[in-house]
């Protein structure tokens, strides 16, 4: 079987809807090359009517066993991975049709020999605003968000960029997993793991649309009572010791952020 050049790695819990559009996404992608591996950490009907449905051949369906979460399915997606770039792609997120035809583009292009060795790229994203009550699901606002000019660096302050904007060459992946212990910022973890080896690089074009259901807070992750204020507070300040700041510029805005919500310590614990 031919290497594909992308792999779309889609974590999902028995949201069949949502990873319906999801999945159709990809099948209206203008580039081709790609295969989809998703990875359910359990099984409904609908799940498994999608996946028949959507998947083509050369695509993967693995239900896994263990402990629920993204994080262990985004660790077997890597593990499956045949392409040279990775990426995921959420059950409520999507792509726009040109994405993957951008990304080829700014991989593939002519390039100055510094560009050529950029390991992980990013692009702008879409944030679709949308009511899941209603059947079918109603869109209710988009907006745009350009991160052109944004450092790279201000990662290591907080997350900016949405775990589907982000493309991975499956040698900056070596090695590393998603950490299955935090309740919530694992992708902002794992992210800066891949920063400790490559700095994300910008590119114009790409067509990440990220999902929000701002109308019923109760339907997306992170509302659960592992992922309250204290716990969140938690596990950043935990990603926050394991990649030290870079800079005392950062250390500083670390420690301010901090402070704002009510923790004042020393700037050289970050």
């Amino acid at each position: 079987m031919p290497t594909p050049f992308f792999s779309v790695i889609t974590a999902t819990h028995l949201r069949s809807a949502l990873l319906e559009r999801a999945l159709q996404s990809l099948r209206q992608q203008t580039f081709q090359d790609f295969e989809v591996i998703v990875v359910a950490d359990a099984l409904d009907t609908g799940t498994a009517n999608v996946c028949a449905q959507q998947l083509r051949e050369h695509d993967t369906f693995i239900k896994r066993s263990g402990q629920r979460g993204p994080a262990e399915s985004r660790n077997v997606g890597m593990d499956l991975a045949r392409g040279e770039w990775v990426m995921f792609l959420d059950d409520d997120d999507a792509f726009s049709p040109h994405h993957l035809q951008a990304a080829h583009r700014r991989i593939t292009q002519p390039l100055s020999e510094a560009e050529r060795q950029a390991r992980v790229l990013y692009s702008d994203f879409e944030v679709l605003t949308e009511n899941r009550e209603q059947t079918p699901i109603v869109a209710l606002s988009r907006a745009g968000s350009a991160l052109k000019g944004q450092a790279a660096t201000n990662l290591y302050l907080k997350n900016f960029i949405p775990n589907n904007a982000l493309i991975y060459h499956r040698m900056a992946l070596e090695g590393l997993r998603v950490d299955t212990h935090l309740e919530s910022h694992e992708d902002w973890d794992f992210l800066l793991a891949v920063c400790s080896r490559h700095l994300p690089v910008y590119y114009e074009g790409g067509g990440a649309v990220v999902h929000k259901d701002y109308i019923n807070p109760g339907t997306r992750r992170g509302t659960q009572t592992s992922s309250n204020d204290t716990t969140v507070i938690a596990d950043f300040l935990h990603i926050y010791r394991r990649w030290r700041a870079p800079t005392p510029e950062l250390q500083a805005q670390r420690q301010a952020l901090v402070k704002s919500v009510g923790l004042d310590l020393p700037a050289f614990w970050f």
